[in-house]
């Protein structure tokens, strides 16, 4: 997708080229004929796969693309054929590496994402999914698929598999909760093993296993935990241990959020930092040789540790094709506009029609100028960032902290000069929270769960008033929590006094809403609009409704009071929302596909608008 100026008194368009570009990855694995590694692009659909030569300096010897996907996070290789998961419907297919041929085993069943592959007994491929928790069967020889079912009802995610070749059974690590299972293959029989420290995580998020030796790593503890005539929980203090290989007595690891490699002796307890190849990023797979160990991040590098040397190699210069992302935020700092992406900013300068890109530690799910600096909200983990628009420069705020995890909405408030944001729990838990940042003292204060199981989705606040000292912010809840089911339908709008730091109110002023989308003030009313389209003008001091209507989109998204107007974000279009709630489109066309609600950005100085979209259909609908 492209960026787009949009200049609503002239209907000028001008296109500012790719919205946000890079080379991210999701699956990867190591095991092909030679010493070759596989991995799978992430937000390119259809997806690619992607062959490297590890040989001296890593390579792209070819790829090849999937008949569908945006990304694959389960892969693996069995003799000459590389197995790919893939999202958001859950299809295997299958690359024969000698043909050069891709086929599909099909859909499995209703699922999302196959988050795992892993290789069994009698060229048999085993596959973990999301949201069912299921684990199904391929059988290589017939192309032909068998649902397993769910190894342990209560979890929505089997997040990761190793298979255990001489006991000829499956070890499946879940998520939501974190538990660890195997599955007997021939009987379909699986056995809980217990390990007590996983009542306090989320996921096991990775696995390895070989002889006597389980390791894996969990989420959000960070813990390593490894079992063989022992049992050893090692700390890492990281949050997530993003992959594991083993090597003899000799436990490799890495973690996140430091991006960290990491070397366990199980003979002497002693666990080693070796190395951070590239800081906050995620690791996608690790293999451990005689040499050394070798990694490949989410961000498109190879790299490798030994005794003599470290290095990393950007994969992109390498033949790894970059491509443009889908966006996930949007925001004006000065003359230049932000679009966030995976692991990445891109910062496009109208003007020249230039754009830089910067590596950071996540996703920033939303983003806010103070005027000198924009506030970047990172997932996973709820980490801030600031990018200074003199220096050019992006450095760290601090964690949010708690279990928040996911940023759903950030403000600024010039008055008290504070940014504000709102977050949704980490995964397997309901709930959410305000957090309030003092950029002069990069203070984060967080104040949890105020509407107790609700997350919070959306906030704004009233502009500055001659007429008004309030200080109270207003903040849309939503019913969502990642991992877990809808808590139903009972989502609030709620006041936050930011002088008392306190919750003032809470009300309920529309049934059967799940998620209030966005909220923004215009001509002293709160206007807000719900996942299902519902827009409302409300009096939010005395609880009145003022008007309602509706909006014809499949997923509306942010509200934008700029110049006097209001415009609403959906797919497809900018709509400019009247008096009377009724919308007239000035924007078409734009087909858009974004990782997080659409969005929007205005140039407050000159009512200018910023969209992402694809040119093909493009057009203004003012008259």
């Amino acid at each position: 997708m492209d960026l787009y100026r949009f200049e609503p008194a002239s209907r000028i368009i001008t296109p500012l080229g790719p919205a946000v570009t890079g080379t991210p990855l999701t699956g990867a694995t190591n095991g092909g004929p030679g010493d070759r590694t596989y991995v799978v692009t992430r937000g390119l659909a259809p997806c690619t796969v992607a062959e490297i030569e590890l040989h001296n300096d890593p390579d792209i010897s070819r790829r090849v693309s999937l008949p569908n996907g945006h990304g694959g996070w389960g892969i693996a290789v069995s003799g000459s054929a590389v197995f790919v998961g893939t999202y958001p419907t859950a299809n295997v297919h299958r690359w024969d590496l000698r043909s050069g041929a891709v086929t599909t085993f099909g859909r499995l069943g209703e699922e999302e994402f196959v988050f795992a592959l892993t290789l069994g007994p009698a060229h048999r491929i085993y596959a973990g999914t999301y949201p069912g928790g299921k684990v199904y069967e391929l059988d290589e020889a017939t192309g032909t698929t068998r649902d397993l079912g769910s190894p342990l009802p209560s979890a929505t995610y089997v997040r990761a598999l190793a298979g255990d070749p001489d006991r000829r059974v499956i070890h499946i690590g879940t998520g939501c909760p974190a538990r660890l299972l195997t599955l007997n293959p021939a009987t379909n029989e699986t056995q809980e093993i217990p390990i007590p420290e996983l009542a306090g995580e989320d996921f096991v998020y990775s696995l390895a296993v070989t002889g006597d030796l389980v390791a894996l790593g969990t989420e959000p503890g960070g813990l390593l935990i490894v079992t063989d005539h022992q049992h050893h929980v090692i700390e890492t203090h990281e949050r997530t241990i993003d992959a594991i290989a083993v090597d003899g007595h000799i436990v490799w690891c890495t973690g996140r959020p430091s991006g960290s490699l990491f070397r366990y002796d199980t003979a002497t307890g002693q666990l080693d930092r070796v190395w951070t190849p590239l800081p906050g990023q995620e690791t996608r797979s690790l293999t451990v040789d005689t040499d050394g160990v070798s990694g490949i991040s989410g961000g498109g590098q190879s790299w490798r540790w030994s005794a003599d040397s470290a290095t990393v190699i950007d994969l992109g210069q390498r033949g790894l094709p970059a491509h443009v992302e889908p966006p996930q935020s949007l925001c004006t700092l000065g003359d230049e506009v932000l679009v966030g992406g995976n692991f990445g900013l891109c910062v496009h300068r109208p003007t020249d029609r230039s754009m830089r890109r910067y590596v950071v530690d996540g996703e920033p799910k939303a983003m806010v100028s103070t005027g000198d600096a924009a506030y970047l909200a990172l997932y996973p983990g709820a980490t801030i960032c600031r990018c200074d628009a003199d220096t050019q420069q992006i450095s760290r705020v601090g964690k949010i902290g708690g279990l928040s995890n996911r940023p759903r909405d950030i403000a600024w408030s010039p008055d008290d000069d504070l940014v504000l944001i709102v977050t949704r729990n980490q995964y397997g838990h309901r709930g959410g929270a305000l957090a309030v940042i003092t950029p002069a003292t990069g203070t984060i204060e967080r104040y949890d769960d105020l509407l107790r199981d609700h997350a919070l989705a959306s906030l704004a606040l009233r502009p500055s008033s001659p007429h008004s000292t309030d200080r109270t912010v207003i903040i849309g809840s939503e019913t969502i929590a990642d991992g877990l089911q809808s808590l139903g339908t009972n989502a609030l709008l709620a006041g936050f006094d930011l002088a008392k730091r306190q919750l003032s109110w809470t009300w309920q002023p529309l049934d059967e809403v799940t998620q209030y989308t966005s909220l923004a003030w215009h001509r002293d009313l709160l206007y807000g609009v719900t996942r299902d389209g519902r827009l409302f003008a409300a009096a939010p001091e005395t609880q009145q409704l003022v008007r309602l209507g509706q909006v014809d989109a499949e997923e509306p998204g942010r509200l934008v009071s700029v110049d006097d107007r209001l415009y609403l974000a959906t797919e497809d279009a900018v709509l400019q929302i009247e008096a009377d709630l009724s919308t007239s489109t000035i924007l078409t066309g734009l087909a858009s596909e974004w990782h997080n609600s659409p969005q929007l950005a205005a140039d407050p100085t000159t009512g200018a608008l910023y969209a992402c979209g694809r040119a093909a259909q493009l057009q203004t609908n003012l008259p």
